[in-house]
């Protein structure tokens, strides 16, 4: 593992990847200069400019269990008997809103065989969320910077109370 991992998201071999890059037919996505590279089973099957995110959003649970779409559906189908539902769940995932057409994005992502922590988890969420919102989006396409940015990140304390500010600061700086 590198040193530099925060989370689900990663250095490898000199790219940025969120997911396990090295799952056998697993699913990832790379943070490279064009936009986010979507991979499938070591294929890049999609790329999303950065021009095109509206927004963006990370989802994940810190075991790989709790990503598990055999555990959701079992989960579905348990409460279903019961005559109950639920929302979300399932694999881990990376959604955004992409303009020019206007759609929904979602990238399904494999779960690394390490447990990422909630707080890590927050962190990676936000780092994304406010780099889009702050219209750096394309900043995310620099190794360096974003090295840089999630080394200030992981040093935020744990409990703080206000992450999304701190992450904020960081990404305008």
């Amino acid at each position: 593992m590198n040193a530099l991992t925060l989370g689900p998201l990663e250095l490898v071999a000199d790219e940025w990847i969120i997911g396990d890059s090295a799952a056998r037919k697993g699913k990832y996505l790379k943070l490279h200069d064009q936009g986010f590279g979507y991979w499938v089973e070591g294929v890049e099957v999609q790329v999303i400019p950065w021009r095109r995110l509206m927004n963006l959003h990370l989802s994940a649970q810190p075991g790989r269990l709790g990503n598990s779409k055999a555990l959701a559906r079992f989960t579905d189908f348990s409460m279903a008997l019961g005559g109950f539902s639920r929302l979300g769940g399932g694999e881990a995932f990376v959604a955004a809103t992409l303009r020019h057409p206007y759609e929904d994005w979602v990238a399904y992502f494999t779960h690394a065989p390490r447990r990422y922590g909630r707080q890590e988890i927050r962190k990676v969420d936000e780092f994304l969320k406010r780099t889009v919102e702050c219209g750096r989006a394309a900043r995310l396409g620099d190794p360096q910077w974003v090295g840089e940015a999630v080394a200030k990140i992981a040093g935020l304390a744990g409990g703080s109370r206000d992450v999304a500010a701190a992450v904020g600061a960081i990404v305008k700086a």
